[in-house]
This record gives structure tokens, C-alpha cells and sequence, in this order.
């Protein structure tokens, strides 16, 4: 599995320039199956309106966080695309479920905003694609970990990123990555979980964070923002919204794994805890009820962008241990880090 360590002590734009030359055939291809994709699953007649919408999101980003922005335009510069390519690639899921007419998009409303939402908020998309969160109190230590579904042409795009610590302080939002950058900027769960409350995110997203005090999951849509659970226990998570409120600005389509894989796992942590990370990696690795199953490829020959498992991470806070790996997990060694 690649991986790209930044170093310390250089402009944010450099570290965007650093990742843009290392990994600019991917950049660009990335870039072209997202534009493809969301002419496909979205609504967008063509590239030029994709280009249009994701044009739209930059001052967003400009204004929620420079350095954040600047790091996106070195990331465009090092990879010789332009910055809505950067969009695109990053923001995918967003555009995806953006309203393609110019005159219904507006910056991106407080979390406490009480405008009706957005066309398409929620999850979901190309076979049901969809993400699945785990969290333990176990015996070895907090555990915390996911699977990241998508278009199973995403595969080969899968990376590790390590970002060095800094003490840097469906509507039209900041690009996702974003918000998880600057939730990281602070030292707390907690700091982070008020970080993402208060972001313009502009689409459904589920977070976690968590650290060795506290733990908060988020639900949002592009209007509300509610935290549905808080530390303790064990917890679950899939791609449709626990709170009412957030639900009622959501869509599940049809077509959508996530009741399967939510039962899945709930059976599964009510029948034994979850004892260590190896433990949690094979839970997350289930092909069981395939393929509406918590691994899963629905990618086929004539389908080639179907949903699947891209990737997933597991990680122990109290002992800094991290597990990864890209593409299928089911029965697949994961790589470890020390942090």
C-alpha cells in the first residue's frame, strides 16, 4: 500500500505540490472518472457543468481555511490539473448529489440553518455503495475502525497519508477532506467533534473522532448537524442516519446495503465484544450475506464503477497501533504502522 509522509515545516501549497508531483498520473485519472461519474449518477449534462459546480466550491474553501485551500491549489499545481480537477477528485460524493442548476446553489448554512435540504442528501449511489464503522471499549485497548466503500474504480487510488502536527487553527460546501483536516488540527475529541459541528459541509456524511478521553459520532446534511452517540461501549455505524431529524434531510436509495450491513454488525457485537484489532479487522473483512455484505465488490465486467470495498483502517488509541490495506479486506493481511 503507498503512502506519502509530508514533512514538517514547509507552506501548506508546497505540501499540495509534493503530493500533486508524486502521485500526478493518479491525480488526473482520478480527476477524469469522477468528472465521468458525475455525469453519470449525478445529474450534470457535461464535464464543463461538473467544472462549473466544483469552480463554485473553491471561495468556499478559500474562506473557511487558507492554508487548506492553498494546499488544494499545490495539489493541482504539482499534478498539472487545474484546482476544480482537485474538486472533483476530492468532493465526489457531494457533487454527485448536488442539484445541477447554477440558480439553487448557495454557500453552505450553519449547522443550525432551518432550510429545507437539498436534492439527493444522504448515501449512497452506485449499487449501493456504503461505508461501515466500528468502535470497542475492548480489553486491549480503544479500538476504532472502517471500511471505505466506493466505485470500485477507486482501487488503485488508495493511499496512506501522513500529515505532521499542526497547531493551524446538498448545498455548496467545503470539500470534505477539508473538514477531517481541520477537525485534526485540533489536540481533543472533542475540539474536533466542534470543529465538524460547525463546518459548511455540504452533503450527508457520518463522522467519528475519537481520542483516549471521549468519542462522539456526528450525522450531518447539508442543514443539520446532530451527535448521536457519546464514549462507552461499543457502537455501529452504516450509511443511513440514526437521529430523526437528520434522517427526514436524507435519502436512502433503494438500492442501498446498509440495513444489511447495520444488522449484520449489531447481531455480531450483541454475540461476542470485540477483543482486539484482529478481532475488529475480520468483523470488517464479513463477506457473510455477499455481496450485500459489510466487504463487498458488486463491480462487474459491464459494471466496472459498481460499488466495493476501496480500503479500510483500524486502529487501537491507547496502544498508537494503525492497520490498513486497500481494495477487498475479506481474508486480507492488513499493513501496520506505530503512531
Amino acid at each position: 500500500m503507498r503512502k506519502l509522509e509530508l514533512p514538517a515545516g514547509v507552506p501548506p501549497r508546497e505540501w499540495g505540490r509534493i503530493h500533486g508531483e508524486s502521485f500526478r498520473g493518479e491525480v488526473k485519472a482520478l480527476a477524469a472518472i469522477r468528472t465521468y461519474l458525475c455525469t453519470k449518477v449525478g445529474g450534470f449534462r457535461s464535464t464543463a457543468d461538473v467544472l462549473a459546480a466544483a469552480a463554485a466550491h473553491l471561495p468556499v474553501l478559500e474562506r473557511y481555511h487558507q492554508g487548506l485551500y492553498d494546499e488544494l491549489v499545490g495539489i493541482a499545481e504539482g499534478a498539472a490539473v487545474s484546482p476544480e480537477d482537485i474538486v472533483i477528485a476530492n468532493h465526489y460524493t457531494d457533487l454527485r448529489d448536488l442539484d445541477p442548476d447554477p440558480r439553487t446553489w448557495q454557500a453552505a448554512p450553519r449547522h443550525d440553518d432551518p432550510r429545507p435540504p437539498g436534492r439527493g442528501q444522504g448515501a449512497g449511489g452506485l449499487g449501493g455503495d456504503g461505508c461501515s464503522v466500528l468502535w470497542s471499549e475492548s480489553p486491549t485497548g480503544r479500538i476504532l475502525a472502517q471500511t471505505w466503500d466506493m466505485h470500485a474504480t477507486a482501487i488503485p487510488y488508495v493511499m496512506m497519508l501522513r500529515v505532521p502536527s499542526s497547531a493551524d487553527g446538498a448545498t455548496l460546501g467545503v470539500v470534505w477532506p477539508a473538514v477531517v483536516r481541520r477537525a485534526l488540527h485540533g489536540t481533543t475529541a472533542r475540539a474536533a467533534r466542534d470543529a465538524i459541528a460547525t463546518s459548511p459541509i455540504g452533503s450527508g456524511h457520518h463522522y467519528f473522532v475519537a481520542d483516549r478521553e471521549a468519542a462522539f459520532a456526528i450525522e450531518a446534511s447539508g442543514t443539520r448537524r446532530k451527535q448521536v452517540f457519546s464514549g462507552g461501549g461499543v457502537y455501529c455505524h452504516t450509511n443511513h442516519c440514526l437521529d430523526g431529524e437528520v434522517a427526514a434531510r436524507s435519502m436512502v436509495p433503494p438500492t442501498s446495503t446498509t440495513y444489511d450491513r447495520m444488522s449484520w454488525l449489531e447481531a455480531s457485537l450483541a454475540r461476542t465484544p470485540i477483543s482486539d484489532l484482529g478481532d475488529a479487522w475480520r468483523r470488517l473483512g464479513s463477506d457473510d450475506g455477499w455481496p450485500r455484505s459489510v466487504c463487498t465488490n458488486m463491480a462487474t465486467p459491464e459494471s466496472p464503477h459498481g460499488a466495493a470495498t476501496c480500503g479500510a483502517i483500524a486502529m487501537n488509541l491507547d496502544t498508537g497501533e494503525v492497520w490498513a490495506q486497500q481494495g477487498l479486506i475479506h481474508n486480507v493481511a492488513a499493513e501496520r504502522w506505530q503512531l
